[in-house]
C-alpha cells in the first residue's frame, strides 16, 4: 500500500503487564485524536503491515491522519494548514491594556509600572480600529481580553470601552466575550457583577502563588504589604454569590505560578482550596516561571522543563482527589501558536501602541520598533512587523527543532517570543504527554479513588 505511519504519532507504553491482551493509547497529533490499540494493532503500525488491517479500522486510522500518503511532506502540509489557519479564524482576538500601573512588586514579573491610564483619545481609537476590522464582515464574533499591568486599576475604561464595543457586535450580529487577568486585589463582588452580568466578561483569571507564605513573600505590594488574605477574601465572596454556580459554572480560575521555591506547597494549596470548597467553584491550573522581560528569571527562579512536567501530573492526581475537575489533559489540534500568528490579533497598551503579543508591553527588553506593529495615532502602521512577519520562516528553517518534534500540530512551536530570545519554545506538555494520555483514558474509564 502507498502509505506511512505519520510521524506526528505518540504511542504510550503498554497500559498493563499482565493484560492478556496489551493495550497501548496511540496519539494522533495531526488531528488532536487519541486510540486504545492492542499489541497487534501496534506492531502493524510498526512494520507498516497496513494491508493486514481491518478495513473499518485502516479507514479510521487514515480519517485521523495515523496513516498517511506515502509520498507527502508532513511538515510542509502542517505549515500550509497553519498559514491558512491562522488567516481563516472567525473570531477576533483582541487584547486591551487600559492601565500601565499595577500594585504589585512581584519579583519576576518584567514589567516596568507608571501611573497612567488610558486618554479618551486613545479609548477613541482603540474602539475605532477594533471597529475597522469589524467592518468588513470576515468575523462573527470578538473575544476581548482584559490585561495590564493591572487591568481593574482602569475600571472606568474598561466599561467604557466595553460597552461602546458590544454595542458594536450586538449592531453586527456578532457574539462578545471579554476574559479579565486580574491580580484580584481590586475583584470586590459588585465589580465582579458589573462585569460578568453588564459586560459579558464571563471568565477571571488570578494569580496566587500556593500558599499565604509563599505568595505574599512574592505577590506583595510594592510597598511590601501582604496581599493573599485579601485576595481570597475577593475569591471567597465572588463564588458564593446567590447567582455565581448557576449562571456563570466556574468563571474564577486561579493560576500558581510555580518555581523551585513554591513547588512544595502546591499541595498544600490545593488541601486550602479543598477545605474552603472551593473544588466545583474554580478552576485551577498550574504554570511555570518564564523569562518575561529579565534575562534569567527561569535560572533565578525556575524548576527545569522535566522537573515541572513531572510534577505537574502528581498536581493533577493529587487536586482530582480533593474533587477539583479537569476538562481534559490532551493538547487540541490548533492552527495557531498563539495571538502572534493569528490574523489581526492585537494588543493595545495604555500609550496607544499596538503590539503583537501582550507580554511586549510595560517591558524594556521588548522597548523598540521590531516588537511593534506602530501606534494608534501613527497612520502608517500596517500589521507588517518582525516577529509576525518572521515566525513562520523561522519554523520552517531546516535546523529548527520543531521539524522533527511528533507533537508540532497541537504546538505550533509554542510561543514565538521565547525562540526570538533564542530559547527552547517547548510546552511542559512535550515532556509528559504519555502520562496524560493515560490520565485522560483512565479518568474516562474510572472513578479517582481508583485511578490514585
Amino acid at each position: 500500500m502507498n502509505y506511512k505511519l505519520s510521524k506526528y504519532t505518540v504511542f504510550t507504553d503498554v497500559l498493563d503487564e499482565t493484560d492478556s491482551e496489551q493495550k497501548r493509547i496511540l496519539f494522533a497529533s495531526r488531528t488532536g485524536i487519541s486510540f486504545l490499540i492492542n499489541s497487534d494493532l501496534f506492531k502493524k503500525l510498526q512494520e507498516a503491515e497496513f494491508g493486514k488491517i481491518k478495513a473499518d479500522k485502516l479507514t479510521r486510522l487514515i480519517d485521523h491522519e495515523v496513516i498517511i500518503l506515502k509520498e507527502e511532506d508532513e511538515f510542509k502540509e502542517i505549515m500550509t494548514l497553519n498559514r491558512c489557519g491562522s488567516k481563516d479564524s472567525k473570531t477576533l482576538s483582541t487584547t486591551i491594556q487600559p492601565s500601565a500601573n499595577c500594585q504589585l512588586g512581584c519579583p519576576y514579573c518584567g514589567q516596568v509600572h507608571t501611573k497612567y491610564t488610558m486618554t479618551d483619545k486613545i479609548k477613541n481609537k482603540v474602539v475605532e480600529r477594533i471597529k475597522s476590522k469589524l467592518d468588513d464582515g470576515h468575523y462573527n464574533s470578538i473575544e476581548v481580553t482584559w490585561y495590564g499591568g493591572e487591568p481593574l486599576l482602569g475600571y472606568s475604561s474598561i466599561l467604557e470601552i466595553s460597552s461602546q464595543l458590544k454595542e458594536i457586535a450586538q449592531n453586527k450580529n456578532l457574539q462578545y466575550g471579554g476574559y479579565l487577568i486580574t491580580n484580584g486585589l481590586n475583584l470586590k463582588p459588585d465589580i465582579f457583577k458589573e462585569l460578568y452580568l453588564n459586560h459579558s466578561v464571563n471568565q477571571f483569571q488570578i494569580t496566587i502563588d500556593t500558599t499565604k507564605e509563599h505568595h505574599d513573600n512574592r505577590r506583595m505590594m510594592k510597598e511590601g504589604n501582604a496581599t493573599f488574605d485579601i485576595i481570597m477574601n475577593n475569591i471567597k465572596k465572588i463564588v458564593n454569590l446567590p447567582y455565581y454556580k448557576d449562571k456563570t459554572g466556574k468563571a474564577v480560575s486561579i493560576r500558581m505560578n510555580i518555581d523551585k521555591t513554591n513547588f512544595e506547597s502546591v499541595t498544600t494549596f490545593i488541601d486550602y482550596l479543598a477545605d474552603n470548597e472551593l473544588q466545583d467553584k474554580v478552576n485551577i491550573y498550574f504554570s511555570p516561571i518564564i523569562n518575561w522581560g529579565q534575562e534569567n528569571a527561569e535560572d533565578m527562579f525556575g524548576l527545569t522543563k522535566e522537573q515541572f512536567a513531572e510534577y505537574e501530573i502528581e498536581w493533577y492526581l493529587y487536586a482530582m482527589n480533593k474533587g477539583f475537575t479537569f476538562d481534559y489533559f490532551l493538547p487540541a489540534r490548533d492552527y495557531v501558536a498563539c495571538m502572534v500568528d493569528m490574523k489581526d490579533a492585537e494588543v493595545y497598551d495604555a500609550f496607544g501602541n499596538i503590539l503583537p503579543c501582550y507580554e511586549f508591553s510595560y517591558t524594556p527588553f521588548y522597548d523598540s520598533p521590531e516588537y511593534k506593529i506602530g501606534n494608534l495615532f501613527d497612520d502608517k502602521n500596517s500589521c507588517k512587523y518582525a516577529v509576525r512577519e518572521k515566525w513562520f520562516d523561522m519554523l520552517a528553517e531546516k535546523n529548527q527543532p520543531c521539524r522533527s518534534c511528533n507533537l508540532f500540530p497541537v504546538c505550533n512551536g509554542a510561543c514565538p517570543k521565547k525562540w526570538i530570545r533564542g530559547e527552547i519554545g517547548c510546552p511542559p506538555f512535550k515532556l509528559n504527554i504519555e502520562d496524560r494520555l493515560v490520565l485522560q483514558y483512565l479518568m474516562n474509564k474510572t472513578n479517582i479513588k481508583e485511578l490514585i
